[in-house]
């Protein structure tokens, strides 16, 4: 009867230290999202073309709201921002929570003439941050 308890007891110390071990190694190696949002995206931004004459988001710390005409905002509680250099600009992508379903954007923010960002699936039009 000791013997076995004294298996027992070893196997519980192994598979103790064994998981105290996987604990502490995803401990260090666990990092949290980005969720800072860099400096140049923080502020309202708006558009010259006609075609979106009254659309407009807006970034900030924790929120991105996208104007969507009329006077509907739609808005999204940012989870995560990923930045990628791509030549001579960096491809934004911000992670967030609209309704509770999650939903991403991406966005090139190029720092010529001022700053300007253009929508990975619509780069033809330039938007800039008003002053």
């Amino acid at each position: 009867m000791k013997e076995k308890k004294k298996k027992s007891s070893k196997r519980e110390k192994w598979l103790g230290a064994a998981v105290v071990l996987l604990l502490l190694i995803a401990l260090f190696n666990w990092r949290p999202p980005d969720k800072h949002v860099p400096d140049e995206l923080v502020g309202q931004w708006h558009t010259a073309d006609p075609n979106y004459s009254d659309r407009w988001f807006d970034i900030d710390s924790v929120l991105i709201d996208f104007g969507t005409g009329g006077a509907t905002v739609s808005t999204g509680f940012i989870k995560e921002v990923k930045a990628v250099s791509e030549g001579n600009r960096i491809r934004y992508t911000i992670t967030y929570l609209e309704n509770r379903a999650p939903k991403e954007v991406s966005l090139y923010y190029d720092s010529g003439d001022g700053g300007t960002l253009r929508f990975q699936h619509q780069e033809s039009t330039i938007w800039k941050k008003d002053q």
